[in-house]
């Protein structure tokens, strides 16, 4: 089983930038786990859960997860929690010396069986955490946003205020709607009809859209455009906010607000990452 590494993923992308080619980054987290769950074991309570906070309506809960399969069999990568459970990255927990509790543990251990009975029929793996990973400073690799230096961006995010502090760069964004606040209702139809007219207009996409955001990111590559899924970064570039399973391995960059790097802990995976 291989595992993609961030310089792997960001050289293919300028690969496909340069060529004009069609590119996607997928990444599904523990949170696509328990949606897969709840879906093919019929986990109405959890999967109620996961409707009112996304803002999926349940009577369309079948035509997305089989979106979410057809791309990410498309995909030019999606992410693999077996990376927590391999010895060469760090442990997922759930803040420093607190472990994530035992029902979510269980799921991501039996994550291949999940993603193979959603017929996603793709190895090419990637950190779940390379959304981060992508904007650390570290020697091994040019970061995102070196890459997205003189280059044309969409962002697809609840915050159109990133655009202001992404200044220096040449950003448009794409505003949705919050959690609890009915994305699909209040901003899919629109988003997609956005994508099906703009998706070759930029050199890549930034997406940070929950679990509708996957469809986004799929059908950016499905047009012809190209993708990575940036997710919790939009929190980090705005308000300096990192998941607290993170703290002891990533910390902001004292030379750049909108990059991280490898604390002393987390140099012990820098060879991995």
């Amino acid at each position: 089983m291989k595992f993609y590494k961030i310089k792997d993923i960001l050289d293919d992308l300028e690969s496909c930038i340069d060529r004009r080619l069609p590119f996607s980054h997928i990444r599904f987290g523990d949170g696509g786990i328990k949606f897969i769950d709840s879906v093919l074991n019929n986990d109405r309570d959890q999967l109620t859960v996961i409707i009112k906070k996304e803002g999926l309506p349940s009577h369309k809960i079948v035509e997305i997860f089989e979106l979410w399969g057809y791309h990410a069999r498309h995909a030019n990568y999606i992410d693999s929690p077996e990376v927590y459970y391999n010895g060469k990255f760090w442990p997922r927990v759930k803040r420093e010396g607190k472990q994530i509790n035992t029902e979510t543990e269980l799921k991501l251990r039996e994550w291949y069986k999940l993603y193979n009975d959603s017929e996603f029929d793709n190895e090419n793996y990637c950190n779940p955490e390379s959304n981060y990973l992508m904007i650390l400073r570290t020697q091994k690799f040019n970061n995102i946003l070196d890459l997205m230096k003189n280059k044309k961006i969409c962002i697809i995010t609840v915050f159109p205020e990133v655009k202001e502090l992404l200044q220096g760069y040449d950003v448009d964004v794409v505003k949705i709607v919050a959690h609890y606040e009915n994305q699909y209702q209040n901003s899919f139809k629109e988003v997609i009809e956005i994508i099906k007219q703009k998706a070759n207009d930029y050199d890549f996409w930034l997406v940070a859209a929950g679990e509708l955001g996957r469809i986004y990111s799929g059908y950016i590559k499905e047009c012809g455009g190209r993708t990575i899924d940036i997710g919790f970064v939009i929190e980090y570039w705005l308000e300096g906010y990192i998941h607290p399973r993170l703290h002891t391995f990533i910390q902001p960059n004292p030379e750049n607000k909108l990059e991280l790097k490898l604390t002393e802990a987390g140099e012990e995976y820098e060879d991995y990452i």
